[in-house]
């Protein structure tokens, strides 16, 4: 009788957990070596860094996918996790306003930086020690990536960026010679390099713009804060394991 009765005060008082979901709509973008398409056409999956330690962590909590997990456009895929057409997406970095609007996890899913990348043969004629080191230079960036607020409020400023759909459509316009820097995530420019055969003449500048935590969010409008702070813990202890160090070494070797 008293079990029946605080159960009872749990739920009148609003302090009863939701139960957690059986299954999550996944969207991601196009950003290996974090998220892409992989297999035969007709054939094709979704894999990646993050897909596969965030199917870890959700298979461990039991937690399966509603459908497939879809792939979009960045800022498509952003506005879906906002108005709660998806569950989950991912890779994305620390955003004061899209924090304001999703659920971010306390734990990331690992660490990187924001980099600029040039034409190899420009090596010793740009540099970047700060942001005026940019002016009169030509930037290529993609749309509703975050970046960093000071680059953001810079390029605003100085009215010199470009922005695209994609990252190869930047490494296009560099080699081109439409724009001067393109500002990429580290590890995915790299691997993008690396797929697209440019590492001899696109290569990153030796000073980032900002190291950066790259994470899985959640929509405030379909997922409880506190699945998303269950989903922290497991990702936390996840990330101490061999399988996620296997995973990281698979995708940016040892």
């Amino acid at each position: 009788m008293k079990r029946l009765l605080f159960a009872w005060l749990l739920l009148c008082t609003g302090l009863a957990l939701a139960a957690p979901p059986k299954s999550l709509k996944i969207a991601v973008d196009d950003w290996p070596p974090y998220e892409f398409k992989a297999g035969e056409a007709g054939n094709e999956y979704i894999t990646g860094f993050s897909t596969e330690v965030v199917l870890a962590v959700l298979k461990q909590m039991g937690v399966g996918i509603d459908g497939k997990i879809e792939q979009y456009p960045w800022a498509r895929g952003e506005k879906m996790v906002i108005d709660g057409s998806t569950d989950v997406l991912f890779t994305a970095a620390t955003n004061e306003k899209r924090a304001q609007v999703t659920h971010y996890p306390s734990e990331s899913l690992m660490e990187s930086s924001w980099s600029f990348f040039i034409r190899k043969e420009d090596e010793k004629k740009l540099k970047f020690d700060a942001f005026n080191d940019l002016k009169g230079k030509r930037i290529g960036v993609v749309r509703a990536y975050s970046y960093t607020p000071e680059l953001w409020a810079f390029m605003e400023q100085e009215k010199n960026f470009e922005d695209v759909t994609k990252d190869e459509q930047n490494v296009k316009k560099l080699l081109g010679g439409r724009v001067d820097f393109i500002a990429m995530d580290y590890g995915n420019g790299l691997s993008l390099l690396k797929s697209m055969g440019l590492l001899d003449k696109v290569v990153p500048m030796k000073n980032p713009i900002k190291a950066i935590s790259l994470y899985a969010i959640f929509s405030r409008n379909t997922v409880e804060k506190d699945f998303v702070n269950a989903f922290s813990e497991k990702l936390k202890a996840f990330k101490k394991t061999k399988e996620y160090k296997a995973i990281f070494d698979k995708y940016f070797g040892k």
